[in-house]
This record gives C-alpha cells, sequence and structure tokens, in this order.
C-alpha cells in the first residue's frame, strides 16, 4: 500500500512540475553549521497577485548523509494577507518505503524535492508569510543545509 501511495504523489509531482508556467517565488534559507535547533526558524514571505490562478508550492530540502532518519517533522506557521495565523505539522520524507534517499545527489548534498501543494488556490491577493520551524523530539538535527520554497503558476487547461 505505501509503495503504491508513493507512486501516486510521485506521480502527481511530476505531472504538477511538467504544468508549470513559471516561477513566482523562488527563495532558500540555510541553516547554520548544518544543524537545525528547535528554536531555529526558517522564514518566506512572497506576493500572490492572482487569485484565479493556480499554482504550485515546492519545498527543496538540501540534506547530508548525516541526516538519521527517513523523514523530518516541521511545524508551518501561514500567515495571510489578512493578519489570520494558520499552523499546520507536516513530514517531509527524504527516503522511499526501502530507506533510499530520494532526489538527486549535488554535491555534498542531496536536494529532496517534497510537493507541499501540488495545486495550491489563494483566497486573497496580497503578502503571505511561511514560517518553518523543526519539529522533532530533539533539540537540534544534523544534516539539513537548506529549505527552498519554490511557488510556480500552474497552466490553465
Amino acid at each position: 500500500m505505501n509503495k503504491i501511495l508513493y507512486g501516486v504523489g510521485l506521480l502527481i509531482a511530476v505531472v504538477s512540475v511538467s504544468s508549470c508556467t513559471g516561477n513566482i517565488y523562488n527563495h532558500e534559507e540555510k541553516i547554520p553549521n548544518d544543524i537545525w535547533r528547535y528554536a531555529d526558524s526558517l522564514n518566506f514571505e512572497f506576493e500572490i497577485p492572482d487569485t484565479a490562478q493556480l499554482y504550485m508550492m515546492e519545498l527543496d530540502v538540501r540534506h547530508t548523509d548525516a541526516f538519521p532518519w527517513e523523514n523530518c517533522y516541521v511545524k508551518i506557521r501561514s500567515t495571510y494577507p489578512d493578519k489570520t495565523v494558520k499552523t499546520d505539522i507536516l513530514s517531509l520524507e527524504f527516503a522511499d518505503p526501502a530507506g533510499n534517499w530520494m532526489g538527486e545527489k549535488k554535491g555534498d548534498y542531496i536536494v529532496a524535492p517534497i510537493a507541499l501543494q501540488p495545486i495550491a488556490k489563494f483566497k486573497a491577493k496580497g503578502k503571505y508569510q511561511m514560517t518553518f520551524f523543526q519539529d522533532t523530539r530533539r533539540d537540534s538535527i544534523p544534516g539539513i543545509h537548506s529549505l527552498k520554497l519554490k511557488i510556480s503558476k500552474l497552466k490553465k487547461n
């Protein structure tokens, strides 16, 4: 069952990426010394100009082989243009069910692409903020170098 869900998720990500028409946001936040402490936060601010447009939100996690687990739990605090705040917990999966790293090796790092929302629709124009906190049971986790948030327009069919 896990292999089927993994395959469906991968297919959705591939289809979504292939139908993107351009980045509207692409920003990387680096983690000092590749150690993400519980008190550290990574902040992303972006503008949404068009509420009729569909978007894709992807997170590239750059990590090393020193990362000790197959996934990492994060808390995401989203602030909307009307100042409403919503908090979510998400498991970022870095390995497939067999334990093999997903993503592409680039130098000393592995870049794991994670589809946060393959199809996202925003209700209001304006400035959005997303803040990521590591939400594991340990104060600090080794091996995470950076998070890059990418938001792209999807083609209208």
